[in-house]
């Protein structure tokens, strides 16, 4: 379609995909990163940290604590989320599903807030998506399931 860019939500709006105009998929972990680095440096990164779950990729750890973000890891789910980042004072947490929440705008997951966040980002830097939302190369994981 020769679109800059791809937005997708999923049914009932909380998670978001995005994909770039070379038709890559960026994940939540990416976005994350992105939301993080611009709201730190225009002062609004409440508690100078994030909220993200076990399943995030350490590339986005090590990638946050190289620009001064820390990153506090939760179980999975939006609740554990939204705890850790109500224990540790943030604003920002999320999933690499796509599920961000971002407190400054409401209290649970909300995909089209965040687009909006990515897009501002996107019109400050003056550059295509693949290069705003490429923050760190994800380092390889195993996901694993415990039983029962």
């Amino acid at each position: 379609m020769r679109a800059d860019i791809g937005i997708a939500l999923d049914g009932d709006g909380d998670r978001v995909v995005i994909i770039d105009e070379s038709g890559h998929l960026i994940d939540g972990d990416q976005l994350l990163a992105v939301i993080a680095e611009s709201w730190s440096a225009d002062g609004r990164l409440a508690g100078d940290g994030v909220a993200a779950t076990v399943m995030s990729n350490l590339g986005l750890e090590r990638y946050l604590t190289d620009i001064g973000v820390k990153l506090v890891r939760a179980q999975v789910g939006d609740r554990y989320v939204l705890d850790q980042m109500r224990s540790n004072g943030f604003n920002v947490g999320g999933e690499p599903s796509g599920h961000i929440i971002l407190s400054d705008y409401t209290t649970t997951g909300d995909g089209l807030v965040t687009a909006l966040q990515l897009l501002a980002v996107v019109k400050k830097l003056n550059q295509p998506v693949s290069k705003v939302c490429h923050r760190f190369d994800p380092l390889p994981q195993i996901m694993k399931t415990r039983a029962l």
